[in-house]
């Protein structure tokens, strides 16, 4: 079976793990570098990691796993008829063809934007990077799991951060889980303005509908964008990603796709981690066991600075604390979800739990 995979990030590239042994696999890769961990872009930009760790997978590896590798190659059209991917490199027939695009960050278009830094790929964060090192001073826009991760890591640093979060909460959670979040950080020096409207930017200074903060270098980390360009243009559904099922099916025959630019009941995942577990239950379907993604359960993890956060299960507008580092969620009286503080293992004790429950 012919397997053409667009796209050679954490989906794409354990996708072709699971696949390389039993089937011809062909990546179509946009970027000109081979596969890198962008979960550790922050590290890198604090300088916690050195570039070359953040590249697990040499062109060799995927010459011995039996992986064609297309870099520098951008998929133009999708001919589901003939089943065929026409590219700026030539056209590829496939039997199966997956969609792992990705996704692009979400713009803040305002006087002054072009100002402003984004952090998706290698070559962003070593513009970020020699920006936050010569300045000594970051401003995040945005209070997500990217944003806080950055801030987390930079504080070790020594670098002045502040975080300015358009929502008077963070990552989309409670006020008590907020305000332990927003703690945490405080203690190592960044500065949060939450609940203001970005304006513009004048000069080293961002101007909100409150106050104007000091700012040489800004970061926008407002959220993704799913990059649905190519299934659009080839007359696949997309709303804000690319409609699938829960195994991934899109609406042509064959055609899959997983990831960041995947949506399934008005839900996009937006990380690694789901991606990864996107490409497994994919493998599975292509090989003939039967498996489908709970789309709605999630199990994200993260690390801001020394302050590990997990959240794992469905958030409800019903919670309690069962200890100073947990918080679960309830629905119809049963335990749906759960916020683990602090304690990793604890974390996955209750992803295991929970999932067991369902």
């Amino acid at each position: 079976m012919k397997v053409v995979i667009v796209g050679n990030g954490p989906g794409g590239v354990e996708l072709a793990k699971q696949l390389s042994e039993e089937h011809e696999v062909t990546i179509v890769e946009r970027e000109t570098v081979p596969y890198y961990t962008k979960p550790m872009l922050s590290h890198y930009v604090a300088g916690l990691a050195e570039e070359k760790s953040l590249f697990p997978y040499p062109i060799d590896w995927y010459e011995k796993k039996g992986i064609k590798l297309l870099l520098g190659t951008t998929a133009k059209r999708i001919d589901a008829e003939k089943k065929v991917l026409e590219t700026d490199r030539g056209n590829f027939e496939y039997d199966v063809l997956v969609l792992a695009t990705g996704a692009k960050p979400r713009a803040l278009k305002i006087p002054g934007w072009e100002r402003m830094y984004t952090l998706r790929t290698i070559e962003d964060a070593k513009r970020l990077k020699e920006a936050v090192e010569r300045e000594k001073d970051l401003l995040i826009i945005g209070g997500g799991f990217i944003g806080l991760e950055i801030a987390g890591n930079l504080s070790k640093r020594g670098i002045k951060l502040r975080v300015v979060e358009k929502m008077t909460r963070l990552m989309g959670l409670d006020e008590e889980l907020t305000e332990r979040i927003k703690g945490e950080l405080e203690k190592h020096g960044v500065e949060f303005y939450l609940g203001r409207d970005v304006e513009r930017i004048e000069n080293d200074v961002l101007v909100t509908d409150k106050e104007e903060i000091p700012a040489r270098v800004i970061l926008c980390s407002i959220g993704i964008v799913p990059e649905v360009s190519l299934a659009k243009e080839s007359g696949l559904d997309v709303n804000k990603g690319i409609l699938v099922d829960k195994t991934f099916r899109t609406s042509k025959p064959d055609i899959y796709a997983i990831g960041d630019c995947a949506e399934h009941e008005g839900i996009i995942c937006g990380t690694a981690k789901a991606a990864m577990a996107h490409a497994k239950v994919l493998a599975n379907t292509l090989k003939g066991i039967p498996d489908e993604y709970d789309f709605h359960f999630r199990s994200s993890y993260f690390k801001f600075g020394d302050f590990p956060i997990a959240i794992v299960g469905e958030l409800t507008d019903k919670g309690e604390w069962i200890d100073s580092e947990t918080k679960s969620f309830y629905r119809d009286e049963k335990i749906v979800g759960a916020v683990v503080l602090s304690d990793v293992k604890k974390a996955r004790e209750w992803e295991e739990r929970l999932r067991s429950t369902r």
